[in-house]
């Protein structure tokens, strides 16, 4: 216990000196309620005026307080509702009464009005009438006709509601029988719509009637799917107000009914539906508020009044025709006479509208017109009027017309209506864009279950047969050659979108060759049957799906090109198998029976022969130029990663050798495989491919090269290093002076290389001789004869006849392998180390006091006591050395007897050489 105590002392002071070390903190922002209240309040700015400096760990706590402030508000404005609830709904009751009562009174004070002008107006033509010999007779005429078209008027109300009673169950409950009474109109599937939560509560239909409505809400009969109406309430329409809220953004097509305390709120489909039933209340209000409406046939509703009907022509009163007329003013009365006839006919014609009777409509419109035709001065405001029904009623055609998936007979009418109100141009926009709706809902029809061929052949199917009808029916309905224009945009329109939901489809998701294949074929089956109907429309697909089998084409090169990659990266660079050469003369020539190949070989020809297999599904000459370059892609994409790894990678003489007979083999056995597999599949030959073996002949020869600048280098930095050796040494030239040890090495390396090419069939004494050549570019070297300082190199007689003699021995063993070019430069090398030496000793170069010079004897003989103590075991390349050593030391010793001014004239200029 008390060895603890220290320890617990320390602990503690410890923490108590971290408590004390302040720690840099920002303060807590305070919730501003003032802001948060404000009308105009903007979250995103106040948040980054508040949070601009302030750590993480206080925003959390400024989190949790906005969260606690909310919790607060939200509890205070509960016990404000539930304190003041009485007096939100006695309030609410009071407004809704006042809306009511204003109402009301607006409507008595308009009938007041217009009943006092129907009284001036029946008083004035009863003193007309008093006065004209038989007119009170003509009066009580008059009154006797009124009467019985009022009875027949009684009876057609009758039978709409005795038809209201069959139709609706407890109808007659809500509506029943009073005089007068009769049904304006009715809307159909309307939305009860909750005013709180704007959720839909059920589907009603609304009756309107000359004094009330009827709501009749669809139910279910038993467990059938048959509904029937059954009448839940009804309205006087003197106690409704109706309010239409189109202006509220969240509301759109609904209307509000407000009846005394009670509100409700009914959804419409459209804006025309909701438009209808307003005009269907105005109607009826009308009846009720404004004057008694004319006296119709029975088969006619009431007429819409003049103040009501948009563009209607005002009629004057009684009171100011029969001042106008003056009685015996016959040209006057013949315009009177027009006026009252186009204004009955322009009633007429909004009936027929309201109804939807567009051929009765259309034909009264014809009608109108030769009316104001046959007038010599029409009024402006008749024009008007008859222009502004014929927009309205050729909006309505329009609005029938646009409906997709319409019958041919239906469509047809509604053209044919069109043209006769001259509304041609919008009729054919309408046309075409109701067909395209049509193709875009029967395309949404369709399933894609996971089988891309059945929905692009059901896809084509549906889009280029609909094209075609589309095509049969515009030439019917539009005879008219300058609107041909219009239907070759659609059908391009409509061809661009069938190639966007074909490519998302196929070329999008990387299908398979085979499968963009089979929906081509499908696309193009259904373009034939359009071209057996006179409209052609390959030309356009292949516009459109061209760019897409390119990059198709493309895709798959990368794909290639990538496994490629990874199986020259993962290859061990060993003989993977030995293919027969016994088809192919060029290859038997350099490989002899069989060829042996690593891997990688063998993965390309494989991909090629795919490549090939997968394009047969889509090939047409418009592809050739892409499939030919994506296969010498791919193909020289091979090649070159087998250069970076000859040149940088680090593998035995086996392997690289292995990979240079890969290299001969991919040109001269895979390409022509892969030029005879593209001719069976474009059915003729693909000159390209052939001719890329000529053009990759030289390639292997480069790969050649790369291994024997590679090997020159290595070899003579791990044996005879004549970059950084030093030939300064002061010792005596003897007779028992032999080559040194490091050109010994050099040539064992050279017998090993030698004797690991005789397993392969490569060109041995191309390959050695290049080693053997490369090394004496390096030695040739101007760089390599200057010294670090910028002096020239510098060589003592021992070094100079010990240099002289490992290159004589060295062109001795290597024999017939050793080029002319070699020999000269050899030559060349051996002349500048003695032109160095002579340059570094004057005095031998005068003769004076000089050490004496071998010639060439001497060296012979060295050579030959070197091979005699080195054995056979020692590699020998070849015969011929003597010819060419006796012509290398000929010119050495001509170089050494020579002055040294003649010496210079005889230099050879310097080649250039290749970097080491």
């Amino acid at each position: 216990m008390t060895s603890r105590v220290p320890l617990d002392v320390a602990a503690a002071a410890q923490k108590q000196k971290q408590a004390q070390v302040p720690e840099p903190q920002s303060e807590i922002p305070a919730v501003s309620l003032s802001r948060l209240t404000k009308s105009d309040f903007q979250p995103e700015e106040y948040l980054k005026e508040t949070l601009k400096t302030v750590q993480e760990k206080n925003i959390r706590q400024f989190r949790k307080a906005l969260e606690d402030a909310r919790k607060v508000a939200s509890k205070n404005l509960q016990k404000n509702v539930y304190k003041n609830y009485e007096s939100f709904v006695f309030i609410s009751k009071e407004i809704s009464g006042m809306e009511r009562d204003m109402q009301l009174l607006r409507e008595l004070l308009l009938n007041i009005n217009q009943v006092g002008d129907d009284l001036m107006d029946e008083d004035e033509q009863s003193i007309l009438d008093a006065e004209e010999p038989g007119g009170r007779v003509a009066a009580l005429g008059r009154r006797r006709t009124m009467r019985m078209s009022m009875a027949n008027q009684q009876d057609m109300f009758k039978d709409q509601l005795t038809k209201i009673w069959r139709t609706i169950r407890d109808a007659q409950r809500f509506v029943p029988f009073a005089p007068n009474r009769h049904v304006v109109g009715d809307v159909r599937n309307i939305s009860e719509l909750s005013p709180s939560t704007m959720q839909t509560r059920q589907k009603v239909d609304i009756v309107v009637l000359s004094d009330m409505l009827l709501l009749a809400v669809r139910k279910k009969r038993g467990n059938y799917s048959q509904t029937i109406l059954v009448a839940e309430r009804s309205f006087l329409l003197s106690d409704v107000t109706v309010v239409d809220v189109s202006d509220n953004s969240r509301a759109g097509n609904m209307v509000k009914i407000v009846n005394r305390a009670e509100t409700f709120l009914f959804g419409f489909k459209s804006t025309d539906a909701k438009n209808e039933f307003l005009l269907l209340i105005g109607h009826a209000k009308a009846g009720i508020f404004g004057a008694e409406p004319p006296t119709m046939p029975p088969s006619l509703p009431p007429p819409l009044p003049n103040t009501m009907r948009p563009g209607a022509v005002p009629v004057r009163s009684t009171r100011s025709r029969q001042s106008a007329s003056g009685g015996d003013d016959d040209q006057e009365s013949m315009a009177e006479g027009l006026r009252s006839r186009i204004d009955e006919m322009l009633d007429a014609l909004d009936i027929h509208i309201a109804r939807r009777e567009f051929n009765d409509a259309t034909v009264l419109v014809q009608r109108l017109k030769r009316q104001v035709g046959e007038s010599p001065k029409p009024a402006a405001a008749v024009r008007r009027a008859i222009d502004a029904h014929i927009a309205e009623l050729s909006r309505l055609i329009l609005t029938d017309l646009l409906i997709p998936c319409s019958p041919r007979k239906q469509v047809a009418a509604n053209v044919s209506l069109l043209h006769q109100l001259g509304w041609d141009k919008e009729a054919k926009e309408a046309f075409l864009a109701s067909r395209s709706a049509t193709i875009k809902n029967r395309t949404r029809q369709l399933k894609l279950e996971g089988n891309t061929r059945l929905y692009i052949r059901e896809l084509a199917i549906v889009y280029f047969r609909l094209i075609r009808n589309t095509c049969e029916w515009y030439s019917e309905l539009f005879a008219d050659p300058t609107m041909i224009s219009a239907l070759i945009a659609w059908v391009r329109q409509e061809m661009a979108g069938y190639a966007v939901i074909f490519r998302r489809h196929v070329f999008h998701e990387m299908q398979k060759f085979q499968v963009i294949a089979s929906c081509l074929n499908h696309t193009l089956a259904e373009v034939d049957i359009l071209g057996h109907a006179g409209l052609d429309l390959k030309f356009m697909l292949d516009q459109e799906f061209f760019p897409d089998l390119t990059g198709c084409i493309r895709s798959f090169e990368g794909r290639c090109l990538a496994l490629l990659t990874k199986a020259v990266t993962g290859d061990n660079l060993s003989v993977a198998s030995k293919i027969s050469t016994a088809s192919n003369e060029n290859a038997a020539r350099l490989f002899g029976p069989q060829i042996p190949i690593v891997a990688s070989v063998s993965k390309l020809d494989e991909v090629l022969t795919d490549f090939g297999n997968e394009l047969r599904f889509i090939v047409r000459d418009s592809l050739y130029g892409q499939v030919v370059a994506s296969v010498l892609s791919i193909i020289e994409g091979v090649l070159k990663q087998f250069l970076n790894v000859l040149r940088k990678g680090s593998n035995t003489y086996a392997q690289e050798l292995a990979l240079l007979v890969s290299t001969q083999a991919v040109v001269s056995w895979v390409v022509p495989r892969s030029a005879a597999h593209l001719d069976r599949i474009f059915g003729r030959t693909v000159t390209d491919i052939h001719n890329l073996e000529q053009r990759l002949e030289a390639f292997p020869s480069s790969l050649q090269d790369v291994f024997c600048q590679k090997h020159a280098v290595s070899i003579s930095r791990s044996s005879f290093d004549f970059v950084t050796a030093e030939f300064l040494d002061e010792r005596e030239v003897t007779d028992d002076m032999a080559p040194s040890s490091a050109m010994e090495q050099l040539l064992r390396g050279l017998g090993d290389i030698a004797r690991e090419l005789d397993q392969w069939p490569l060109p041995k004494r191309a390959v050695l001789g290049g080693i053997i050549d490369c090394i004496f570019v390096q030695m040739i070297d101007p760089r390599n004869w200057e010294m670090t300082g910028g002096e020239k190199r510098k060589f003592s007689h021992y070094g100079v006849h010990c240099l002289v003699l490992d290159i004589h021995f060295l062109l001795r063993v290597c024999g017939s392998l050793v080029s002319k070019s070699t020999n000269n430069m050899a030559n060349r090398v051996c002349e500048k180390a003695l032109r160095s030496y002579f340059a570094s000793n004057p005095g031998a170069a005068a003769g004076g006091g000089a050490k004496e010079m071998m010639n060439k004897l001497w060296y012979d003989a060295r050579v030959r006591t070197a091979m005699q103590r080195l054995g056979y075991s020692f590699p020998d390349f070849g015969r011929g050395f003597e010819h060419r050593s006796q012509q290398s030391f000929e010119n050495a010793a001509q170089s050494e007897s020579a002055p040294h001014s003649a010496r210079d004239n005889t230099v050879s200029p310097v080649p250039s050489v290749t970097s080491r």
